[in-house]
């Protein structure tokens, strides 16, 4: 029928929509080990915007769904459960590592945003520069890294468990 959605649309955004947090998950993981270093400035682009751009997907896909249909199967109509337990998985691991590192304090949270001026390093407490040294603005910047990173990763896992949601739905 013309003007449906061919089924294997919706499961390559389903695909992407698993595989992008569970690189998120990694990156947040990599940045609650004291020991290793922060990751570059482009992995919070590439982290946490897919997040925003994934919900919207989803929900303009779900939308075009219930007007226009499907034409197939698609697999997630067959394995949401198995979607919505990847996305329950990642979230969990998520709050395990958040707890852990609060918990444990490996992580200190900063006390302002990490600025480097004129090859100084400062802490940005609403305005104002707080001095602080190389390692200490690494450790900041780190910080603030996962926390923007925690934050995307939620979205991305919320788009996911639409998606499964979406899937039972086409489940008959």
């Amino acid at each position: 029928m013309a003007g449906r959605a061919p089924a294997r649309v919706l499961d390559t955004v389903v695909v992407i929509a698993a595989a992008v947090p569970a690189l998120t998950l990694l990156a947040v993981i990599w940045l609650a080990v004291p020991a290793l270093p922060p990751l570059p400035l482009g992995v919070v682009v590439l982290g946490a915007l897919p997040g925003i751009a994934l919900l919207i997907t989803s929900d303009r896909l779900a939308k075009g769904l219930s007007k226009r249909g499907i034409d197939g199967r698609p697999l997630v109509a067959e394995h949401w459960r198995a979607v919505l337990t990847a996305a329950a998985a990642m979230l969990a691991v998520l709050a395990i590592v958040v707890i852990t590192v609060k918990a444990t304090g490996t992580v200190n949270w900063p006390a302002g945003q990490p600025t480097e001026t004129g090859g100084r390093y400062y802490l940005n407490v609403h305005g104002g520069l707080l001095p602080v040294t190389e390692p200490e603005y690494r450790q900041a910047l780190k910080s603030s890294v996962l926390i923007f990173l925690s934050g995307g990763l939620v979205l991305e896992l919320a788009a996911l468990a639409r998606l499964g949601l979406m899937g039972k739905k086409l489940n008959p």
